[in-house]
């Protein structure tokens, strides 16, 4: 059985975090008002609130990034561009197969939620649900379901469609993320990308001809 996702594990942290900064702010601000713990203002438990609202905002932006806080979760940093190629199961009427595709997908995440947008010169994917899942062997994946927008220039071949799509993510920087992905056109195919960028881009032009993309190391200790 699979251990806890990426979102529950991230979640079950900051809950613990919120109650602990709000007890420990509602402590303190009561010790300074110089009030018994039976007749502290009700200004207090709103302050205290206040402060681990903040606390829990820049933990869903920034903490949890950070890597004494990664050392403990365990959690990956994907977040980025990589640029790598898409190998299609797909075979033409005359019997050639698909050669493979340059493609790059940029993957936003936060503590709770990640969202991937995959771009080859024909079109761009964007996913609807997105998670990181931690497998019972160690290994973490990116799974998502996406719909896909082909060009308009293209559509008399390829229309607009629905998948899902998941990618290991490597222990080692030269690995990268390798996966699969299968769409309701019956077809399937191979996903390879191992070189990253912590630029975004908006198309696969731009990022396949950008410079400045390099190994990644999404785990804590990798050099």
């Amino acid at each position: 059985m699979a251990e806890p996702g990426a979102r529950q594990l991230m979640e079950n942290v900051k809950v613990r975090i919120g109650i602990g900064i709000a007890a420990l702010v509602w402590l303190v601000l009561a010790l300074l008002a110089g009030q018994g713990f039976s007749q502290v203002p009700l200004r207090i438990y709103s302050i205290a609130g206040t402060i681990a609202a903040l606390a829990f905002a820049l933990w869903e932006r920034f903490i949890w990034k950070w890597k004494v806080v990664r050392y403990f979760t365990g959690v990956p940093l994907v977040a980025g561009t990589w640029r790598g190629e898409l190998v299609s199961s797909y075979v033409h009427p005359n019997g050639e197969s698909v050669p493979p595709i340059p493609t790059a997908i940029y993957v936003s995440q936060s503590a709770s939620k990640c969202t991937v947008t995959l771009f080859t010169g024909e079109s761009k994917s964007i996913s609807e649900h997105a998670k990181l899942i931690h497998d019972s062997d160690g290994r973490w994946r990116l799974s998502w379901q996406y719909v896909n927008t082909p060009r308009p220039g293209v559509r008399d071949r390829s229309v607009r469609h629905k998948g899902a799509a998941e990618a290991y993510i490597g222990f080692q920087p030269s690995e990268g993320l390798e996966g699969v992905y299968f769409t309701d056109r019956r077809t399937d195919g191979e996903l390879r990308f191992s070189e990253w960028s912590s630029a975004r881009y908006s198309s696969a032009e731009s990022a396949l001809a950008a410079d400045g993309f390099n190994r990644t190391s999404p785990f804590v200790g990798d050099k």
